[in-house]
This record gives C-alpha cells, structure tokens and sequence, in this order.
C-alpha cells in the first residue's frame, strides 16, 4: 500500500505541474488583456489574482509532496493530502492519502 499511495501522489503531482503550467498562460493571458494588447473581456485583474493564487497554491502542494515523498510518508502527511485532495478536488492526493493510512509501516 505503500507503494500505491507513492504513485497516486505522483500521478496527483503531474497534474499539479498541468495545472500551474496553465496558470502561468491564464496570469499571461491576463496581463495581455488587461494592457489591451489582446481583447478578451473575462479576463483582467480578478482572473489574474485569482490565476496567481492558483499557481502558488499549486506550487506550495508540489514543494509538500516533494518533502512527504523524500522524507518517507507518515500518517500526519497523509491526513495532510487527503485534506488538501478534498480541498483541490484531486483524488489522488484523496486516494494516496487513504493508501498511505492503511499501509504498514
């Protein structure tokens, strides 16, 4: 099991990489139309803090998985991920952290 949740917060983590990468086009994005350099009416200043907490939460989430993982998982961390996993909407982070309670250590 504990093998299984390693590879559920990897497989959460790619995702993360998605989502920040996508982060940074829509903050891009953002500042573009926000200098009329391209015209899309959604996007300004809202869309870019609300793109720049994205990232940070995203970046902040990776640094944490990247520690958890290196440092070996504990309980604490698994608590950790499936708390967050509810709060992103990932289930991964939501399996790896069920995998990661029940696994023997």
């Amino acid at each position: 099991m504990e093998k299984a949740s390693k590879v559920m917060y990897t497989i959460a983590n790619v995702f993360n990489y998605i989502m920040a990468v996508l982060a940074v086009i829509m903050i891009v994005f953002s500042i573009l139309s926000m200098t009329k350099i391209v015209e899309i009416e959604q996007l300004g200043l809202v869309s870019l803090i609300v793109y720049a907490i994205v990232l940070i939460f995203c970046i902040v989430i990776i640094a944490m998985v990247r520690k958890a993982k290196a440092a070996g998982t504990s309980k604490g961390w698994d608590i950790l991920f499936i708390v967050l996993g509810v709060l992103g909407w990932n289930v991964f982070y939501i399996l790896g952290g069920i995998f990661g309670l029940v696994a023997r250590r």
